[in-house]
């Protein structure tokens, strides 16, 4: 089976369990007509019913570059209503340059932000199945510093393992987090605690995004305290930052650096008060994912990584922060990049990106 109808399904089947009679909305920004084939075979073969909507870069950019905030919104109000018509829907971008859109006016480009992405976005989340992909392409290998070769099969092994017995392999670890208080992160320029008492935690495999193989929880909502330096590159909305630096007091962020788009990461962090708050901390545990290729999709599962999401609480661990933004940021701790620890309840768990409790060694990659 050829990559995209691996993948496809793999999506279809196991991610979004598609069944019968439901209506599935495919949509598709940039050219990857194979996939768009795979998916709708795929679709058709559950007995499902799919739709298609496309736009490739060159025509979205054209539509950005002189929209007003009324058609913006007007265009969210369209697509809103789209998508909430449908049972499943999924998002697939196929970047041949990921900063197609970076010479967009800068106003114009957060107009779209604020008033199509997101409001979008929250449409999306609001249906019980979905899921976000990108598919490999050249620009995504090169960041990566891979062939393409390399780099489809790191996509199509990470897209594809079984996440079944991974997820089996991952219940030790939120059965750990069930009942546990306290949680401690240092590193470089890390010392950064916080509570997770009574809340509730997800093992991803493969429901929300592909590839995927992370576990999920969020901190009690006021309990962030200290600092931590990340040392993966993140973006949002199609524009990155790197050596992120956070410093929180009482939950809140109170100090924000970046060595690349500070301006940008302030501008988000302004947009409402939840944007300040944490609304996720997880756990990267695909074993395919080794070490970081500037595709956030890839680099938030990877394997001895952690990340906090700054916005919006996911319903299946709700801290109760609400916010437009769900933005993560990774922190690598192999030895390689640092190192670091995490801790719960006073108890080192994973020293160096590698668990150390005899329970947990089956989520240790090769060393």
């Amino acid at each position: 089976m050829n990559t995209p109808r691996a993948i496809a399904a793999q999506l279809i089947h196991h991610s979004l369990r598609v069944s019968p009679g439901e209506k599935v909305l495919l949509d598709v920004t940039g050219t990857a007509d194979d996939y768009i084939e795979a998916i709708v075979t795929e679709v058709y073969e559950a007995g499902a019913e799919p739709h298609v909507i496309q736009h490739s870069f060159p025509v979205l950019k054209s539509l950005v570059a002189s929209s007003s905030q009324a058609q913006l919104q007007r265009w969210a109000a369209a697509d809103v209503a789209r998508i909430r018509s449908m049972n499943v829907y999924i998002g697939l971008r196929a970047e041949q340059n990921p900063y197609e859109l970076y010479d967009l006016p800068e106003e114009r480009y957060r107009d779209y932000v604020t008033h199509y992405l997101q409001p979008k976005q929250y449409a999306m989340g609001s249906l019980s199945k979905w899921n976000l992909l990108k598919t490999p392409t050249s620009s995504w290998a090169q960041l990566a510093h891979m062939s393409n070769r390399a780099y489809e099969r790191l996509y199509r092994d990470a897209c594809t393992m079984d996440y079944a017995a991974w997820a089996a392999a991952v219940q030790p670890l939120s059965e750990m987090f069930a009942t546990a208080k306290h949680v401690r992160i240092t590193g470089p320029s890390t010392e950064l605690t916080f509570s997770v008492e009574g809340m509730t935690s997800m093992i991803c495999a493969g429901q929300y995004n592909l590839p995927d193989g992370e576990w999920f929880t969020a901190p009690v909502l006021d309990s962030v305290e200290g600092h931590i330096q990340f040392n993966v590159p993140t973006s949002y909305m199609g524009t990155s930052c790197d050596q992120v630096r956070l410093v929180f007091r009482h939950g809140c962020v109170v100090e924000a650096s970046a060595a690349v788009n500070q301006h940008w990461l302030e501008q988000m962090l302004e947009q409402d008060e939840g944007a300040r708050k944490v609304g996720e901390f997880g756990i990267g545990l695909n074993p395919h994912i080794v070490k970081p290729t500037q595709n956030l999709i890839f680099d938030e599962k990877m394997q001895g990584s952690l990340h906090l999401a700054l916005g919006q609480a996911y319903p299946m661990a709700d801290n109760g922060n609400v916010s437009r933004l769900h933005w993560d940021f990774v922190l690598l701790q192999s030895e390689s990049h640092g190192g670091g620890s995490i801790e719960v309840d006073g108890e080192l768990v994973r020293h160096n990106g590698r668990f150390v409790l005899p329970e947990l060694e089956a989520l240790n990659g090769p060393a």
